[in-house]
């Protein structure tokens, strides 16, 4: 019988709290024996919560210790790279919240880090493990709808913090652009299956906060990718507080067919073909809750450390949404097109 891996959480906030405690209590092929947060409650009650056997307010009092195997960044994107170096270079593999970084360079250390190492590092990447959205990439790669041409996604949000948490800090968050932008850079690139060229994007201030931070809370761009596909990407933390708090939508046109989603219709998923005209297919779940795409991820994962397969998400995935996404953020400064790096 193979022992369970041994997990650590650090970083005990709003994502630790509202997706990856609720994921790591479902699991039972991995324990949880730690979490740390430079907050001593907030590492307490986290603690507490999961049953853990002990909690840190040190990262590197942490990392000391042998009995970890795994260790699961939700930290801000700033803080990133600095522990996720530490953690590989103390002999533990790495789950970390994306985005991989808020810069290249640093993505780029991270990456070396695992590799130098010997450990893994995976970046989730929750949109890839979410069940609505793997049966749509599902959908497109059984050819139904042909070759995908464009895609247009949006994920609309508002962002529910004051304007001294972080996310509000562009320096730190990257603004909405990285913070939520991360998914549609990612996901436009996964559905087409072909890499960006250059980006054109167009960056907003809208609310209060937004203003007082000079932080874009709404961003669109335009992406061209080889082979003659195209996509269109928004991100927003605008709209008004009675809104969802996250909703989405997804047009992709292929070759032979049409796939159109809506997480907030009664039939989210329609599917457009010659042949068959508009449809309702009822994929099941319709539904999916962000705890259970996080178990999803989380499980797969484990997967990789213990089976030794590839992930869903690599690492040159994760690099490729953020070169997306850099490339998106220097377009709004120069106001032109820019290439992606290659």
């Amino acid at each position: 019988m193979v022992d369970k891996l041994k997990v650590a959480i650090v970083g005990n906030g709003n994502i630790c709290n509202l997706a990856h405690i609720p994921a790591w209590k479902s699991i039972k092929e991995a324990e949880v024996v730690a979490t740390c947060d430079i907050i001593e409650e907030r590492a307490k009650k986290a603690c507490i919560d999961l049953g853990a056997k002990e909690y840190y307010t040190s990262i590197d009092d942490m990392l000391s210790k042998d009995s970890i195997d795994l260790v699961d960044l939700c930290v801000p994107t700033h803080e990133h790279a600095n522990i996720a170096i530490k953690a590989l270079e103390s002999g533990k593999h790495v789950i970390c919240e994306k985005p991989i970084s808020n810069n290249l360079q640093s993505a780029k250390l991270m990456i070396s880090a695992a590799k130098k190492n010997g450990r893994q590092l995976y970046i989730a990447h929750t949109r890839r493990f979410d069940p609505r959205l793997t049966t749509i990439k599902e959908t497109i790669d059984s050819g139904k709808i042909g070759t995908p041409v464009y895609i247009r996604r949006c994920e609309r949000s508002y962002l529910p913090f004051p304007k001294d948490m972080w996310h509000w800090n562009t320096a730190k968050s990257g603004g909405v652009l990285l913070d939520i932008g991360i998914h549609c850079a990612d996901l436009v690139r996964w559905f087409l299956g072909s890499e960006p060229i250059e980006v054109f994007a167009k960056g907003k201030t809208i609310r209060e906060e937004a203003k007082e931070m000079n932080c874009h809370d709404l961003v669109v761009a335009m992406i061209k990718f080889e082979e003659n596909k195209n996509a269109i990407i928004e991100a927003s933390w605008a709209h008004p507080k009675t809104y969802a708090p996250f909703y989405s939508e997804l047009d992709i046109i292929g070759t032979k067919g049409k796939i159109e989603y809506s997480d907030q219709k009664t039939n989210p998923m329609v599917f457009v073909s010659p042949e068959k005209g508009i449809n309702f297919p009822r994929y099941s779940p319709l539904v999916s809750s962000i705890p259970e795409s996080f178990k999803n991820e989380m499980l797969h994962f484990l997967d990789c450390i213990t089976k030794d397969i590839k992930p869903r998400i690599t690492l040159e995935d994760a690099y490729s949404a953020l070169k997306i996404i850099k490339a998106a953020e220097k377009s709004i400064s120069e106001k032109k097109q820019i290439k992606v790096i290659s």
